[in-house]
């Protein structure tokens, strides 16, 4: 599978280190050009809408944040536009002694998934849907959140994509709102990468800022709720009858 990196163009510390990281593994790759949302004018970022992000996180989005939201959106387009998996990874990744086997272990079931996240698991509610080779696959009953690496297929990328374009939410709540785009997220246990948690152009501080007033408190405690068991129960229903 091609592996392609998400990265800024302005970023040429973090590209130089992505290129040993994965040129030291002999591994192959490309980059795909970040948006920056706090200076492009990329036209998928006019889809951001703020009122239901306000709602979802309590806070408005940070220009950074759609970015690396349309960013990914892009990654979604390469694979369709392949018609092949891809490997896509954030530039803060680092990888396991298992990346190399596990991407082999995943590429066999290209053809029967839509999303493969490649970082540790965050909750171990799951269900398995094959072990062999020393990897397991597992679909999530509780997607995790970040976006450090994955697989996605085109027939993946198709659906999340159709689903995706407004922009409500930050790029790994949208994934975990399995409920609102139906598909069954999968995992490979062990993982084969994980994030360094370098800084980001979404800030720390802002993720932490939250709006003020009841209303809102109250419409993000119900939307919460809500998601919890409608995500369970999507997962759960994708789980018994997909593989």
């Amino acid at each position: 599978m091609k592996i392609f990196v998400i990265s800024l163009p302005s970023s040429r510390e973090r590209r130089a280190l992505v290129a040993h990281k994965l040129g030291s593994r002999n591994l192959p790759f490309a980059f795909i050009d970040a948006v920056d949302g706090r200076v492009d004018k990329h036209p998928y970022l006019a889809n951001y809408d703020e009122a239901s992000f306000l709602v979802h996180r309590r806070r408005r989005a940070a220009p950074g944040e759609l970015g690396c939201y349309v960013s990914h959106l892009l990654a979604w387009e390469k694979s369709v536009e392949l018609n092949e998996p891809i490997v896509v990874l954030e530039d803060d990744f680092q990888l396991t002694p298992d990346f190399e086997a596990g991407l082999a272990y995943v590429a066999k079931f290209a053809d029967q998934v839509s999303f493969v996240r490649l970082e540790p698991l965050e909750k171990h509610t799951v269900m398995t849907s094959d072990t062999s080779a020393g990897f397991s696959l597992v679909k999530q009953l509780d997607v995790g959140m970040c976006m450090t690496g994955y697989v996605i297929t085109p027939q993946g990328a198709k659906k999340l994509l159709a689903h995706a374009r407004t922009i409500r939410a930050p790029i790994d709540l949208f994934l975990k709102y399995t409920f609102d785009h139906g598909e069954l997220i999968h995992a490979v246990v062990p993982h084969g990468v994980y994030p360094t948690h370098e800084d980001s152009v979404i800030g720390i501080d802002v993720r932490n800022q939250r709006e003020k007033g009841f209303v809102l408190g109250l419409k993000r405690f119900a939307y919460k709720t809500f998601y919890r068991f409608a995500n369970l129960f999507t997962n759960l229903a994708n789980g018994l009858r997909r593989f």
